[in-house]
């Protein structure tokens, strides 16, 4: 066994960027309100192991949401009927339980906080058969649409983004006194950026006065961003563009090719998004519920362009209702709106507004409150 002080551990994965985000956020909340001796794992536990059922899906995640997302989506369906989640689930203990044990054996955590819906059953059980009472967290990364793996019964809590989430896990039998509602977790840099737009769009050699476009694909770059950004361009010639392709090299390297009818910023993976939104009039996203929140947390309008088959369905037309950006529905219908809202800065500030009042940047401390009060 370790030495040293109070241990709490995070399990994700890495499947797209949203898990290692809100577990880094959370992280880092946990560190700044903790004890001095607090120590705070993230762990992802796919690794060495022997192989299961859900291996390929992880692993081939980024290629099938950018190639083929009606796939990945009827996977998450099937997957979320009672009687295929009955026979699959089980296979994730016997993926995961030595390291488990191992961790959770060495480590003795003061609370176990899951970022990653298909690490549930595993983890539950595994403290179940070690005989541990370490208190448990479920940290739902959903806004709207939650799957049945995230309301694996014994949970000391469930931490929730929305009450659209709440009511989902209430249809799963979660008891209401489990749930709490602290929102999405986010970098505390969200919102908070002290230097200019001005001059943020500088650094990137963009014109400092210019309407800019923020175009984000998530960490996998999805959304077929080298054909949405062309048209955008011609859409919006008086306009800049900034253009997150993550880990998509392909698609940044068409981009990069092409001569557009606007100034751009073609850039890969990138770890200062508090500050591209903070230089950005508008975002044009993916309904991934992170980028959303961060958006939110930005005080940013938003125009989803469109929405991955599963956990995202929802994601765009709650963004709609509450007013804080636009369901795009399709690729020609986002960059209309994000014409109009170029063109209409009361709108556009209108939108905004209602994004910051929407918005929960406090939503990992609100998590470390409750874990730490566990724990």
């Amino acid at each position: 066994m370790l030495e040293g002080g109070m241990r709490i551990l995070i399990l994700m994965a890495n499947a797209g960027g949203g898990h290692r985000s809100i577990s880094r956020a959370v992280q880092q909340a946990l560190l700044r309100l903790g004890p001095p001796d607090l120590e705070v794992a993230v762990v992802d536990l796919f690794g060495p192991g022997p192989p299961s059922l859900i291996d390929p899906v992880v692993r081939l995640y980024g290629p099938m949401i950018r190639l083929a997302p009606a796939l990945y989506g009827g996977i998450y369906h099937l997957s979320d009927h009672r009687l295929v989640y009955d026979a699959i689930i089980p296979h994730t203990h016997i993926r995961f339980r030595k390291r488990l044990r191992q961790l959770i054996v060495e480590q003795r955590p003061a609370a176990v906080i899951s970022a990653y819906p298909l690490y549930n059953y595993a983890l539950l059980e595994t403290l179940k058969r070690l005989g541990n009472p370490a208190p448990t967290m479920a940290l739902v990364t959903e806004l709207v649409t939650v799957h049945r793996s995230w309301a694996e019964p014994g949970f000391t809590r469930w931490a929730v983004a929305t009450q659209e989430a709440r009511e989902a896990l209430l249809a799963l039998s979660v008891p209401e006194d489990r749930i709490v509602c602290p929102g999405i977790p986010v970098d505390e840099r969200f919102g908070r950026v002290s230097r200019s737009p001005q001059e943020i769009r500088r650094e990137l050699a963009l014109d400092p006065n210019r309407p800019t476009v923020l175009v984000v694909g998530g960490a996998e770059g999805a959304g077929r961003l080298e054909r949405l950004v062309p048209p955008l361009a011609g859409a919006c010639p008086q306009s800049q563009l900034i253009v997150v392709c993550g880990h998509n090299r392909r698609a940044r390297e068409q981009l990069e090719e092409l001569r557009l009818h606007a100034p751009a910023a073609v850039l890969d993976f990138v770890d200062n998004m508090p500050e591209l939104m903070h230089a950005a009039d508008v975002v044009l996203t993916k309904g991934g519920p992170q980028t959303i929140a961060e958006c939110l947390a930005s005080g940013r309008p938003i125009v989803v362009f469109e929405s991955l088959p599963g956990q995202e369905e929802g994601n765009a037309e709650y963004v709609a209702r509450h007013g804080a950006g636009v369901d795009g529905r399709s690729h020609a219908q986002a960059l209309e709106a994000v014409r109009r809202l170029l063109g209409n800065p009361k709108e556009r500030e209108a939108m905004a507004a209602r994004a910051r009042a929407l918005a929960r940047p406090d939503a990992a401390e609100t998590t470390a409150g409750e874990v730490l009060a566990m724990a």
